[in-house]
């Protein structure tokens, strides 16, 4: 990405191939000490669900460019985690209401939207609610206190674009 170039073409839609070639810069990045493991998960999960290629444009702005090679490579150390489209991610979603009814309202409406998407709530306790719905697509909700009106639900797991993607519009709402 060329910084103020991308930037400027802010509008246009971002696809796969985009969001697969900044996580690549952001891995390079990280491997020659720009980034730390802390920044690049960060990076990474604003990229995985970026719908602009302003936002991504965003993610690499302040480091220097890498020139990618322009047709992929087979490598014997690339690793592709799971099938496409199941990655795992992680979403922290600020939620200005105290951990019980935050806990509620997740039983109540999160588990019943995840069940129509063939989810299976497995096991749940005061802090934590855990779903599955293959041997590969797992999703977890933890609840966090931060003092005694605001609680952070922490989700992660390995799911579909298509689940990542509702976590990260849930948190946007906030």
């Amino acid at each position: 990405m060329d910084g103020l170039d991308e930037l400027e073409g802010g509008n246009v839609r971002a696809s796969d191939r985009d969001r697969d070639g900044v996580a690549e810069e952001l891995h390079i990045h990280c491997a020659q000490g720009r980034i730390d493991i802390d920044e690049l998960e960060r990076r990474l999960e604003r990229a995985m669900s970026a719908s602009t290629i302003h936002q991504l444009a965003e993610l690499v702005y302040d480091l220097p460019n890498i020139q990618l090679p322009t047709q992929p490579t087979a490598s014997p150390t690339r690793v592709r985690i799971g099938p496409p489209g199941i990655r795992p991610f992680t979403q922290r979603i600020e939620v200005p209401l105290p951990i019980a009814r935050v806990r509620d309202m997740s039983s109540e409406s999160l588990a019943v939207g995840l069940n129509a998407m063939g989810y299976e709530l497995t096991s749940q306790s005061p802090t934590s609610l855990q779903f599955i719905r293959s041997a590969k697509e797992r999703l977890t909700i933890d609840l966090e206190p931060r003092g005694q009106h605001n609680t952070t639900m922490i989700v992660h797991g390995r799911a579909s674009r298509r689940i990542r993607k509702q976590f990260a519009r849930l948190n946007s709402r906030q």
